[in-house]
């Protein structure tokens, strides 16, 4: 947080009433001395004098010192970035006594609360007490649901939260919190974009309908890459999901729009075909999955494209995180090579020259560094 600017403002706002010295002295019942030190930033005035200050001044108390008890959006996420470049090179523990000094400061500022439970979402495996971490990220979102009133926000810690709790092996915990029952999509930004339609404001209904479909498609597409792991069992099934999804990711670019789902599809399906003991198969979707790494651009970014040309600036304003991903670089290409090399079920190919020539290859495209102690897979 930035220093007190009180001698400053004191005497900013002094002058700007055209006032003395003497006249504030005389106002608040000090010596003109006392007042001088003030200005002079040689002391503070008596706690009990700043709500008289803050009246003089037609202002409030927070205004008078200084003091911002919240962040900006921009300073949240550029302290995130550098938070996530950090927990990522030093020692976990270090860092996060900077990131606690600094909830302790923004403690009230609830959006910067949501950031620093994704950021420790994302970093937890770093520490040497990841059990403490998932606890901390539970209580930072207990207070946001409990104490903020932006609905959007409290949904986010609500997932942030569930996340922690999955992740710590509490599934009944889980659902009483979320719900245990699949809620009905009511479609409103149909609504929507007809009540923009009868106000004859046609770029809203344009920008609504899309955005929906953009959301949606999303939604679908990551909903069906997540069903491939529990398919397997069924082999025409899966076969047939494979052939549907990467129609669909194929016919929207989907690449483009938020290349970790490409990612995550053909991660997928090469450990379904694992399962089902069917290497070659599984070869031809790790190679896809090679080739996507290869053509990654960092950072890695949610966007639209040609077709879905109206998303971008929706993004960047609803979106907390931004458009990019919320982890550094390099801590990405890490977990993108350690799918391939920790994956049990990828052991069988640690021979095959087609898995070693991709993995080798990766090493080098993504200069990789050996991971540390307590580090996973996101």
């Amino acid at each position: 947080m930035n220093e007190f600017r009180f001698s400053d403002n004191f005497t900013l706002m002094r002058k700007k009433l055209g006032m003395t010295q003497g006249d504030v002295a005389t106002y608040i019942g000090v010596s003109s001395a006392a007042v001088s030190k003030w200005e002079r930033g040689l002391s503070y005035p008596d706690l009990s004098l700043l709500p008289k200050l803050a009246s003089l001044f037609d202002t409030t108390i927070d205004k008078l010192l200084g003091y911002e008890p919240h962040l900006t959006t921009a300073t949240i996420m550029e302290l995130y970035q550098t938070f996530s470049k950090r927990l990522s090179e030093e020692n976990f523990e270090m860092v996060q006594k900077d990131i606690e000094n600094m909830v302790k400061e923004y403690y009230s500022c609830y959006p910067f609360l949501v950031r620093i439970a994704q950021l420790y979402l994302n970093h937890y495996f770093y520490s040497k007490k990841p059990q403490l971490v998932l606890n901390r990220i539970v209580e930072l979102c207990e207070r946001v649901v409990a104490l903020s009133d932006d609905h959007k926000l409290i949904q986010e810690a609500q997932i942030i939260y569930a996340s922690a709790l999955l992740i710590m092996n509490k599934p009944q915990e889980l659902l009483k919190r979320v719900g245990y029952d699949i809620p009905i999509q009511f479609g409103v930004e149909k609504l929507i974009a007809r009540a923009y339609a009868m106000l004859s404001d046609i770029n809203k209904v344009k920008e609504t309908l899309q955005i929906s479909a953009f959301q949606h498609l999303l939604s679908m597409v990551s909903s069906e890459i997540e069903l491939l792991k529990y398919a397997s069992d069924n082999q025409n099934l899966f076969d047939e999901m494979i052939n549907r999804i990467e129609k669909v990711i194929d016919i929207y670019n989907i690449e483009k729009l938020n290349s970790h789902i490409k990612l995550t599809f053909y991660y997928q399906a090469s450990l379904g075909y694992m399962k089902q003991h069917r290497r070659t198969d599984a070869l031809r979707m790790l190679e896809r999955f090679y080739h996507t790494c290869k053509h990654l651009s960092f950072p890695m970014k949610i966007c639209g494209d040609d077709y879905f040309y109206i998303v971008d600036n929706w993004i960047e304003q609803n979106i907390h995180s931004g458009p990019y991903a919320p982890r550094n670089e390099q801590a990405i290409k890490d977990d993108l090579l350690n799918m391939l090399q920790k994956e049990p079920l990828f052991v069988p190919l640690h021979e095959d020259p087609k898995f070693k020539w991709m993995v080798n290859n990766l090493q080098r495209m993504f200069q990789s560094k050996p991971k540390r102690e307590n580090e996973s897979v996101s």
